[in-house]
């Protein structure tokens, strides 16, 4: 059954379409009237939509599980300068009925490119443990297969299928930049943990119609699940220096800079601060890149306010033609 409309395209009101979903979330509400409505959170790789059924709300619920594809019917509709689906008809897909590819977003970048390009970026790393380590990791064939599929995120930063190939090969080039300007830091354990630092992403997410934590990735997860995973290989290397273990272990642990957002432990060396920062601005410079590439071009000189963030984002001042004219029109 192949999808009809994708969500990028559900820009006006009082379009009638018929089409696939991932219905991500689902729940049963009550409306102030005391009738049962059904409220979805809708999904396909260009985006995601919000979907009401206010008739046999009850019925269509028990028809399909949160995550599986459904085919709907619907009228789309502005709420709250927003717009939703308001759905007369839905029904679950059977597996082998659709295309995987159209419900999950993907790298813009050729991910065999980005895979031969962390092979030099180890390659460049001076002999010694942290670099059979990351070797040993690297020629794991079951390993990378994960890491170039999995994604850095559920929605926050590199939220699509080798977004965690993308990150780490980005934040690696950030640490070799950093190792040259501050040439007293340890190298190779810094690169060490700029590649393995979100590794146990490979276990934390779930995508096979859509995006979603694991149970490891809610009860544990990618920092515990990340070190694990890095100890595994340790143990395979003969005389692997403890100390080097440790720190790397930290380095991993320690990433994400403050407990408020998910650190196990405090960045307490300066390699374990220079990887918190590449790793937050890289995951930054992406997320703002794709807010900003969401915004239409009639959008004005500002995105919506961005609640993550705290702020509007500047898009740019207004393109002008030939004859001064500017905003969208200025290119026709």
């Amino acid at each position: 059954m192949p999808k009809q409309q994708f969500i990028s395209e559900l820009k006006q009101p009082n379009l009638e379409i018929a089409s696939l979903f991932v219905a991500a979330e689902k729940q049963l509400r009550t409306a102030r009237n005391g009738s049962v409505f059904l409220d979805l959170k809708l999904l396909d790789k260009t985006g995601e939509i919000s979907g009401k059924m206010w008739e046999k709300a009850d019925e269509a619920s028990g028809a399909f599980q949160s995550g599986d594809i459904v085919y709907l019917k619907a009228r789309t509709e502005l709420y709250r300068d927003k717009i939703q689906l308001s759905i007369s008809e839905i029904m679950p897909v059977p597996a082998g009925a659709y295309d995987p590819a159209d419900f999950l977003p993907v790298c813009p970048h050729d991910r065999e490119v980005l895979f031969e390009r962390l092979g030099k970026l180890v390659a460049g790393m001076a002999e010694g443990p942290a670099r059979l380590l990351c070797e040993a990791i690297l020629t794991d064939a079951s390993l990378m297969t994960c890491f170039k599929l999995a994604p850095a995120a559920k929605s926050m930063h590199h939220a699509y299928i080798g977004g965690l190939l993308e990150h780490t090969v980005s934040v690696i080039t950030l640490v070799y930049r950093i190792c040259n300007h501050y040439p007293d830091l340890d190298r190779e354990l810094l690169i060490a943990g700029a590649f393995l630092h979100d590794i146990g992403k490979i276990e934390e997410f779930v995508y096979d119609t859509h995006i979603d934590y694991s149970d490891a990735g809610r009860l544990v997860g990618h920092m515990v699940l990340g070190t694990q995973i890095v100890q595994d290989k340790i143990c395979g290397i003969e005389d692997f220096p403890a100390e080097t273990s440790l720190l790397l272990k930290h380095l991993i642990l320690s990433h994400h800079g403050e407990a408020q957002f998910g650190a196990v432990k405090l960045p307490a060396s300066r390699e374990a601060f220079a990887l918190h920062l590449a790793d937050d601005l890289d995951a930054k410079m992406n997320a703002i890149s794709r807010i900003l590439a969401k915004s239409g071009e009639d959008d004005g000189s500002w995105t919506g306010f961005q609640t993550i963030f705290g702020r509007h984002f500047f898009r740019g001042f207004p393109k002008q033609n030939e004859n001064g004219i500017s905003g969208p029109e200025a290119g026709n």
